[in-house]
């Protein structure tokens, strides 16, 4: 697969043949949109900040950031739960980032931020939210990621349409972790070279408590409590 495609195009075409496509339900946030597949499974995609609503998903436009979103989180409520996954646990419990010299941070995950400073890890963080502190100037993320031996990538930039740039801009050599609940745990990531590894959520069918969270307006932080964290590694 070329760095210059369309990871999310790529997905939805997996899961369009799907008939129970058009009987998932859809509920928008001003954080999340969640989709709830027929059979309960939800998927979720973060909103980016952009106020999301509802599409013909026979008539898409991956062109818009709104329609790109919604596909996101219609493509989690399906591969989500047919992927075999590895197992659960927390990015930082799971890979050994003691090993890298050169760790880069694509949207900035506060929590996890914590973690590398208490283990004295150093990495570069970078966010379109240039108010998010400390982030590096936007201008200079490709420079960083050209000297990269470890990428962890906010699975927003599938939706923002941010992925394959950075992809671009990373080395054969590095290596790439998906993150965040809006990640879409399928091989497909696998065929760009440098992806090693999808850190993603699964939910309980028809989570009530995260369906409720995200329509009145919250986030990750409010409905963690609820979601499964689960990974997936190159091999497995």
């Amino acid at each position: 697969m070329h760095s210059n495609s369309d990871i999310l195009v790529d997905l939805f075409d997996k899961v369009k043949v799907s008939n129970a496509l058009e009987r998932v339900e859809l509920i928008f946030g001003a954080k999340y949109v969640a989709a709830i597949a027929e059979n309960g499974n939800v998927g979720v995609s973060a909103t980016l900040g952009v106020e999301v609503d509802s599409v013909n998903i026979k008539n898409l436009n991956f062109d818009k950031v709104n329609d790109r979103i919604i596909v996101n989180a219609l493509v989690n409520a399906f591969v989500n739960y047919n992927s075999t996954l590895k197992g659960n646990g927390d990015i930082f419990e799971v890979v050994n980032f003691d090993k890298y010299r050169n760790i880069v941070m694509i949207g900035y995950f506060g929590s996890l931020v914590r973690k590398f400073e208490n283990k004295n890890i150093d990495l570069n963080a970078f966010d379109l939210d240039q108010l998010e502190m400390p982030v590096l100037p936007i201008e200079r993320q490709a420079e960083y990621l050209q000297k990269s031996d470890c990428v962890i990538v906010t699975s927003t930039s599938i939706a923002n349409g941010t992925f394959a740039g950075i992809i671009e801009n990373t080395p054969f050599e590095s290596d790439v972790y998906m993150l965040g609940p809006s990640t879409p745990m399928d091989d497909l990531f696998f065929n760009y070279p440098q992806v090693k590894g999808l850190f993603g959520s699964i939910f309980r069918p028809n989570d009530n408590d995260t369906l409720s969270i995200i329509s009145s307006g919250g986030g990750t932080r409010q409905f963690i409590q609820y979601m499964q964290k689960v990974y997936k590694v190159r091999g497995d």
